[in-house]
């Protein structure tokens, strides 16, 4: 849908990160629509010739160039909202404001060109009014992407933004009756400060880079290391021992002196879902 001239005033500052990605794949599918009725129009125009006898030559080129702009919009918005909720980087943040200057230059460019150098128009022919058509779209899709620097502005809130995910491992010994799934997400860090790493199931080491990422000592990771060896959970319940539920209350009355990287509301959370995660629990 064409935002006419709301185009590049859309506020997001207040937009949660779910709501950049539920907007960058409406996107996707808006110049998707955009694209195939713009192809579908010119296809019409062409059949009957007028295309090519009536039409402009600057006219028929800013359309190709602003197709082709709108093919590579369809690419990225594609890659962006799938890419993001892995990791937030920089690049795509770039990414967006370049759209959206390009289509600043197309609507700049394509609305000169049929006020000032289309001559000859034809309003009362139907292939005409289908050329008019074009106009619209295209320039409304141009107007419609300038919204994307205005989202690549508050994307850049959440650089450094990813999360956790649990992989099973259906060879490891001694937990066969957990129950596990695949893209578990631990939410790690408060608000926009998210730090996380792949916890494979029963992979220690995984469970390690997590927590030193997080400044948790060598000494209580080894300690921790012991227990998770040691000591059962009750895998019916999917309740941690006593032995890991007293190292965790340990570690989060450590988040006192600031030693952490993440705040004390948070610790509790990061290292329950952790730990939860390497036994392949759900999270």
């Amino acid at each position: 849908m064409a935002k006419g001239l709301l185009g590049g005033m859309t506020d997001y500052s207040h937009q949660s990160f779910n709501d950049i990605v539920t907007d960058l794949e409406r996107e996707h599918k808006n110049v998707t629509d955009f694209i195939n009725a713009i192809e579908g129009n010119i296809t019409k125009v062409k059949s009957g010739g007028y295309w090519d006898k009536k039409v402009p030559s600057d006219f028929k080129m800013i359309v190709a160039y602003s197709l082709k702009h709108y093919k590579t919009a369809q690419e990225e918005l594609a890659e962006i909202p799938k890419e993001i909720q892995s990791e937030v980087r920089e690049h795509h943040c770039k990414r967006l404001q370049r759209l959206s200057a390009v289509a600043s230059e197309i609507n700049r460019d394509i609305g000169k060109i049929w006020h000032q150098q289309y001559n000859g128009k034809e309003y009362k022919n139907e292939d005409f009014q289908i050329v008019e058509n074009i106009y619209c779209d295209t320039r409304n899709m141009a107007v419609n992407l300038l919204d994307t620097s205005n989202i690549a502005e508050r994307l850049n809130d959440f650089i450094g933004k990813t999360k956790v995910t649990m992989e099973k491992n259906q060879n490891l010994g001694g937990i066969s009756n957990t129950t596990f799934g695949d893209n578990t997400t631990i939410i790690v860090g408060d608000h926009n400060q998210v730090k996380t790493i792949q916890i494979k199931q029963g992979n220690f080491e995984d469970l390690k880079n997590l927590l030193k990422q997080n400044n948790v000592a060598d000494e209580d990771i080894a300690s921790l290391k012991e227990i998770v060896e040691t000591e059962k959970p009750d895998v019916e319940t999917k309740t941690l021992g006593s032995k890991t539920n007293g190292w965790i209350s340990k570690m989060v009355g450590k988040c006192s002196d600031g030693s952490w990287a993440i705040g004390i509301g948070a610790a509790g959370k990061l290292l329950a879902d952790g730990i939860k995660a390497y036994y392949g629990w759900h999270i």
